[in-house]
């Protein structure tokens, strides 16, 4: 049996509340309506992408607007309850990510409930796994467990993983943090997050594709406008369906291939409704290959995988070179050295003087990790703590996070104005500039006094 997807598509490129809900709505009639999945009284959990607190703008996390067309056609079709949850990429709460990206904002004004999937104080139940190839127990989420239906609703962007990250993927983020810490990075963790699919399945998947992520991705995505929604009770297809939007080869997507085998879904044939994907379908830069193309040096080694510690590692990095941060490092510190993992460094004296030198992961070498010269980040895999070390490792550890928190502030502002109710704007524009003005000076003062003389 084909799966079915289906493409609704824009080329408007304002998107408003109205022409984001009528977007959606046309998609999922094409399916048969939101009544063909949510029933009177039921409650609904949508699952988005918010694993950082970048912007749908950015190219890198799910449009709110495509969240509140959402909540507004499951209370159309009676809902009881609509809650939005995400456990985000790991060193902040996955309620504060939410509230600064705006989709706080937008679940509050469609009557909705934000829920940190992630958090301790998040019950959690343990749960057999009958048809589990790694586990066959773990804990999840009881608002996950206890949802009569789960919408997953990823973001059409490239990932370094695999070429996207789809509604497979999404689900690395529907687990506790702390959880997902000690099952996150080795070669079994594609297998492993597909057994937990096993048994909470998503009953719909409507993927934002009006602002696609290109380039170095998940989180140093370019914006590609793409007009489109995409909806699917297949997520296997719908993953198929992301990378040949985005002009990928669908047949290198290890979570889709690996669903596919647990019966979750099928990768081919797919019988597509709405508009034609030739219509739609573009080119989208892959990112860059290799490491190479870092303006520093970048040593990789044995013992290490790129789903563990080089990816977040290399994750963070493509942040701060996308949004600038990394130009001003080189300026204040020198040219920094990462290394991570087993490898030698024949310049390791030389490259010392030059600037920063960042060792990760207990699997580097015991002559590199022990030098008390360099910054040692142990762990194997690093993951939710590379962004922060890392900063911490290159000498900025606060002008980095001043930076941050300009960042944060910045678009906390902007989104609460762009999706918030009148209460929530009031609120918003009460009180920027003092705040404002305190963080500049944090940036500034601290740039100045690690400014090297």
């Amino acid at each position: 049996m084909p799966a079915t997807v289906a493409i609704a598509h824009t080329g408007e490129k304002h998107r408003s509340s109205e022409r984001v809900l009528t977007l959606v709505r046309e998609a999922l009639d094409l399916l048969g309506g939101i009544q063909a999945f949510v029933k009177p009284g039921q409650t609904v959990l949508i699952k988005p992408n918010q694993t950082v607190y970048y912007s749908a703008e950015e190219g890198c996390t799910t449009d709110p607007l495509v969240v509140g067309a959402l909540i507004r056609l499951a209370k159309e079709a009676g809902a009881a309850k609509v809650q939005v949850g995400e456990s985000s990429g790991g060193y902040f709460s996955s309620l504060e990510c939410m509230r600064i990206t705006g989709m706080a904002a937008i679940a509050d004004r469609e009557g909705a409930e934000v829920i940190d999937l992630g958090s301790d104080k998040t019950p959690n139940r343990e749960v057999a796994i009958p048809e589990g190839k790694v586990i066959q127990r773990a804990p999840l989420p009881a608002p996950l467990l206890d949802a009569d239906v789960i919408i997953s609703v990823p973001k059409a962007k490239n990932h370094h993983i695999e070429p996207i990250s789809g509604a497979m993927k999404l689900w690395v983020g529907a687990v506790n943090q702390n959880w997902r810490e000690f099952n996150h990075g080795d070669e079994d963790m594609i297998p492993r997050f597909v057994d937990l699919m096993t048994v909470c399945r998503p009953d719909l998947c409507v993927v934002d594709a009006l602002i696609c992520g290109e380039g170095d991705g998940p989180i140093a995505d370019l914006p590609r406008w793409g007009g489109c929604i995409l909806a699917s009770t297949d997520p296997v297809a719908t993953d198929v369906a992301i990378a040949q939007l985005m002009g990928h080869d669908w047949k290198k997507l290890r979570f889709a291939e690996e669903g596919e085998k647990r019966g979750l879904g099928v990768r081919q044939p797919i019988a597509w409704l709405g508009t034609a994907m030739e219509e739609v379908c573009f080119k989208a830069w892959p990112g860059h290959e290799g490491y190479d193309y870092l303006p520093i040096n970048f040593l990789v080694g044995g013992g290490v995988t790129l789903a563990g510690t080089i990816g977040h590692v290399k994750s963070a990095l493509d942040s701060m070179l996308r949004r600038g941060e990394l130009r001003e490092v080189i300026w204040m510190k020198g040219s920094p050295t990462i290394m991570i993992g087993d490898v030698e460094d024949p310049q390791f004296e030389e490259h010392l003087k030059e600037g920063p030198y960042v060792v990760f992961d207990d699997a580097a070498r015991p002559e590199y990790k022990n030098d008390p010269r360099v910054f040692f980040v142990p762990g194997h895999p690093v993951l939710r703590t590379a962004m922060p070390k890392l900063m911490e490792g290159m000498g900025v550890k606060y002008s980095g996070k001043a930076a941050m928190k300009w960042q944060q502030f910045q678009r906390w502002g902007m989104h609460n104005l762009e999706y918030g109710s009148a209460s929530r704007k009031i609120e918003t524009v009460a009180k920027p500039a003092a705040v404002a003005a305190l963080i500049l000076a944090g940036i500034f003062g601290a740039a100045v006094l690690a400014r090297k003389i």
